[in-house]
């Protein structure tokens, strides 16, 4: 289970891989779960090993490292975790492999071992056989020109099988894989892998293994699984390297009750110290497995071993979860910073497709459009009430200059001569000579009194054609009008 990050000390990210939380970590990489996401909330987990970055300038390590992203990803196998990204970053070199949930074959024996308990024969049985199933698939791992590339995993282990809460067991970590076409080659005396689970000639540091010796390092893997106890580790390497060599197998049938002979005979086969004597492959293993079990124990389903699997983990596969939904939870930004994000990120990939435009240049650009925009438009508001303002004067001032009767009744005045206005023109009617314009007021004309009997008709048609030829008579050309 991933030990997860708390979000409030800072995010972290590889590339376009971001962190979650650590899944384990060893000498040489730690792996990590890390979340890819991508558009229209695209999310998927994977599990990332990252090499330490204090090896990164040791050549042995980063093509050791390189020769199990290049190995690794040419399988494809359902009982075979997946390569499926290898990369460099600023930290280091990693490769991406698929998230499985659920946990290593080595800690549901550890955890039926404190239940004192161990693993189910037909649960033991159905993990072997996925096992065995993937390593024959590396084993016939070919090249491009079809010849065979003659991969040893070499470190076959509890710790490298894991079964997944779908109810499928895969081999994993090819990080020590010996094959034809590896770039690095082991130095003469160094072992490479775990001691308790080599076979004799590779703890011997034989140079000429095959994939016999991943046949004799399953037969360990089987026999702890179906006994619930270690095969040949000590209290130190050089007694378990001692075990290796020369301990006896103790056959199956003394450590579990009920134990059929045909089936330990199998597995002591595998266990034979001599690689003539044991299956000479993996899939030959399986095949003697199936039919020596399949009497009296049985093999458990993927179902089955799913089952088992929820009920040993499934609380913690579930706490997994809930964690993992709660980290994803506090890390996201908040929906007005994600609008925001998306907005200047949108400015920014718009401005940085234009020709010849630089980050400092976008930046610049992103951040004085906003101000040009604004001031065009207090430019446009002002000229708006400039206008409305020149308007509402026109039309005072046309009101002003109405021709108003006398409210008396005595004769008018002998007629004056007309008058001049002058006055400048408003600037919407201002000709391109900024000159003004002239109003001529005509002479107050001479309104005779009317005898009250006429203007009491005032609503008839004789009154309505005397007022129109009054109105008439006026000589108004206001221009503001």
């Amino acid at each position: 289970m991933a030990k997860l990050f708390d979000p409030g000390a800072g995010r972290q990210r590889v590339d376009r891989y971001e962190l979650v939380g650590e899944i384990a970590s060893g000498g040489m990489a730690t792996v990590y779960l890390a979340r890819l996401t991508g558009v229209g909330g695209f999310q998927r987990f994977v599990a990332m090993k990252r090499l330490h970055p204090h090896l990164a300038s040791e050549k042995e390590f980063v093509e050791m490292f390189l020769d199990e992203a290049r190995i690794a990803a040419r399988i494809h196998h359902p009982n075979v975790v997946p390569i499926l990204e290898v990369g460099a970053s600023p930290v280091g070199y990693y490769l991406v492999m698929e998230y499985i949930e659920g946990d290593t074959l080595a800690r549901l024996l550890a955890r039926a071992a404190t239940r004192g308990q161990r693993l189910p024969v037909p649960i033991a049985l159905r993990i072997a056989l996925d096992m065995l199933s993937g390593l024959h698939a590396a084993h016939e791992l070919r090249d491009d020109t079809g010849e065979a590339v003659q991969l040893v995993h070499r470190d076959v282990s509890p710790q490298n099988v894991l079964v997944g809460v779908d109810g499928i067991a895969r081999i994993t970590d090819f990080g020590v894989a010996r094959a034809a076409s590896r770039l690095t080659a082991t130095r003469v005396g160094q072992l490479k892998g775990k001691i308790a689970y080599m076979a004799p000639e590779q703890a011997a540091g034989e140079e000429s293994l095959d994939r016999r010796a991943d046949v004799f390092a399953s037969g360990i893997v089987i026999w702890e699984a179906l006994a619930a106890k270690r095969l040949f580790k000590a209290d130190n390497e050089a007694a378990t390297l001692s075990r290796v060599m020369t301990e006896p197998v103790t056959p199956l049938t003394a450590m579990v009750p009920g134990f059929s002979k045909e089936l330990s005979d199998v597995v002591l086969r595998a266990l034979d110290r001599s690689p003539d004597q044991r299956f000479a492959t993996c899939a030959q293993f399986a095949d003697a497995l199936e039919t020596a079990a399949i009497p009296r124990e049985g093999i458990a389903t993927p179902r089955e071993l799913a089952a088992y699997v929820t009920e040993v983990l499934g609380e913690e596969v579930s706490a997994q979860r809930d964690a993992v939904r709660a980290w994803i939870a506090r890390s996201e930004p908040s929906s007005v910073d994600a609008a925001s994000s998306t907005s200047s990120s949108s400015v920014s990939a718009a401005v940085m497709s234009l020709t010849g435009t630089d980050a400092s240049q976008a930046g610049m650009l992103t951040r004085t459009s906003v101000p040009r925009a604004r001031s065009r438009a207090g430019l446009l508001a002002l000229l708006l009430l400039l206008l409305l303002a020149v308007g509402a004067g026109s039309f005072l001032f046309a009101r002003e200059t109405e021709y108003h009767p006398p409210a008396v009744a005595a004769p008018a005045p002998p007629p004056a001569p007309a008058q001049v206005y002058s006055a400048p023109i408003p600037e919407p009617m201002a000709s391109s000579s900024g000159g003004t314009v002239t109003v001529e007021i005509a002479p107050k004309p001479v309104v005779a009194p009317r005898p009250k009997a006429a203007t009491a008709g005032a609503g008839t048609a004789a009154a309505k054609k005397a007022k129109k030829k009054a109105a008439d008579d006026v000589d108004f050309r206001n221009p503001y009008r």
